[in-house]
């Protein structure tokens, strides 16, 4: 039976290290994110700054109008593609979450397995240890009156 919980233990340990390895890479996929949506805030209080700036800089000529116009089409481009990009990446990360998840519940199931087969274990080498002493009892080699005599 010592078998069985030492096999069970080592497929347990396999499970934990892959468990922690798709936990990092949730972990980059988040970080990624992260840096995503900061990206994203920068560009669209970039975009805030420079329409207020434009705004109160007073009367404009037609060609810096245009240029004006062009760039916040440029800006408003990037703003697309960074949105883009966090919704992506908000996708990802939710897949290697519920991935993560699958693989933690299995751990974890694994481990109540390997508990339970120790506890079996257990059980069973205290039911031999009383059967033996039993038998000592009951031949009579453990017994305090025969010692005495």
């Amino acid at each position: 039976m010592k078998n069985r919980s030492n096999r069970m233990q080592k497929i347990f340990k396999l499970a934990k290290a892959e468990e922690r390895r798709i936990a990092e890479e949730m972990g980059r996929v988040q970080r990624s994110l992260n840096a995503d949506i900061s990206r994203l805030q920068d560009l669209e209080s970039y975009r805030q700054n420079y329409s207020e700036q434009f705004k109160s800089s007073g009367t404009i000529s037609a060609a810096r109008w245009q240029d004006y116009q062009d760039f916040l089409e440029r800006i408003d481009h990037a703003v697309a593609g960074q949105k883009e990009q966090v919704m992506t990446g908000r996708e990802n990360r939710d897949v290697h979450r519920r991935r993560w998840l699958t693989e933690k519940q299995k751990l974890d199931s694994l481990e109540r397995v390997v508990d339970r087969f120790r506890k079996v274990e257990e059980q069973d080498a205290d039911r031999r240890s009383q059967k033996i002493m039993d038998d000592l009892t009951a031949t009579g080699r453990f017994s305090k009156s025969r010692s005495l005599d």
